[in-house]
């Protein structure tokens, strides 16, 4: 090999270990905050108000997938009425929507900005991957969101 296509091939082994460790440092970045602490009740908190509207009235939230990275959670929560019980969907915001969703299964994507979890967007009962399209518009890494 000569000294020129040493030094390229050099480049390119350099670039392809960045994009590597780059991987590896997302993958270990993923974690699933602890029950009962105050990041995942904030997280929580910042998607309750937009839910509480739709419902019209107080949910509490089953938790089935919270993935979370420095800036960014992705929750999968069945909402519910403080105490457990159900959600009548005949009296939330879907009454007229209920045969076109897929129960009240809520999607969330959050931030952490400003010192403080946001909600970014969500979407409840869908009936395809209606978050698909997240990674490309708000640039969080599909792993969060499932989806790698």
């Amino acid at each position: 090999m000569t000294a020129l296509s040493m030094r390229a091939f050099s480049g390119v082994v350099l670039v392809v270990a960045s994009l590597g460790l780059a991987g590896a440092g997302t993958a270990q970045t993923l974690r699933e905050p602890a029950k009962g602490s105050s990041e995942r009740a904030a997280i929580l908190d910042a998607l309750r108000p937009a839910v509480e509207a739709e419902m019209r009235g107080s949910v509490e939230f089953v938790v089935t997938t919270m993935r979370a990275a420095p800036n960014w959670a992705f929750v999968v929560v069945e909402p519910q009425r403080p105490g457990g019980g159900v959600i009548d969907l005949a009296q939330t915001g879907f009454r007229d929507e209920a045969d076109m969703m897929d129960g009240l299964t809520v999607f969330a994507l959050v931030s952490f900005q400003g010192g403080r979890w946001n909600l970014v967007d969500h979407v409840v009962g869908p009936t395809d991957v209606a978050y698909a399209g997240w990674s490309e518009r708000y640039g969080v890494p599909a792993k969060l969101l499932g989806l790698e």
